[in-house]
């Protein structure tokens, strides 16, 4: 299967939820089998384990926990990640629709100067939050996508730093504070 770098018209942080949940229990699941297989011990069948699982055998159950944790954070930080980048093009989508459109609300008005001033270069934070904000949307729900926002630098370049969070995130977190943001934007 080859990927495809189309645009998407309608990204949907719905549907990054339901592969998070899918894959989670697949992890999940993968955990309790390697589990129950190696527990065996010298009367594994062989044909009960799977190539890739052949890396346990020898391993102490502490290490294979550890494996399965650092696959969860893993899929964990993936999916804040994928959450995040997912509202963004919400945002920037509704941007270009309403400048195209020329609405006559205060957030297309907004958005229409921003775009007059920037052309092509909006930024998410300085020209589509801070026209949010300003447009009536909650402070609150656009601080709390602000803070998500240096999530989403420390996961985008590579997570070598300790980051300021100010907090700390798990993707239902990073789901309601998205699902907020976007459930806020005015019609």
């Amino acid at each position: 299967m080859k990927p495809s770098f189309e645009p998407r018209d309608s990204p949907d942080i719905d549907s990054v939820w339901r592969w998070f949940e899918f894959q989670a229990a697949v992890v999940r699941e993968e955990h309790e089998h390697v589990l129950r297989v190696l527990a065996q011990g010298s009367d594994i069948d062989a044909r009960a384990v799977r190539t890739h699982e052949s890396q346990f055998i020898g391993l102490t159950e502490s290490e294979i926990e550890r494996f399965f944790d650092d696959q969860r954070g893993h899929l964990e930080s993936f999916t804040m990640f994928e959450l995040l980048a997912t509202t963004e093009a919400i945002l920037r989508i509704q941007f270009k629709a309403r400048v195209a459109k020329r609405l006559r609300d205060d957030l297309s008005r907004r958005f229409r100067a921003a775009h007059k001033l920037k052309g092509e270069k909006i930024r998410l934070d300085e020209d589509i939050l801070a026209a949010l904000k300003e447009a009536g949307v909650a402070t609150k729900i656009v601080a709390a996508f602000r803070g998500t926002l240096r999530l989403r630098h420390w996961l985008a370049h590579g997570r070598h730093w300790h980051p300021k969070l100010g907090r700390g995130y798990t993707p239902g977190d990073v789901l309601g504070i998205a699902r907020e943001l976007i459930d806020s934007i005015p019609a």
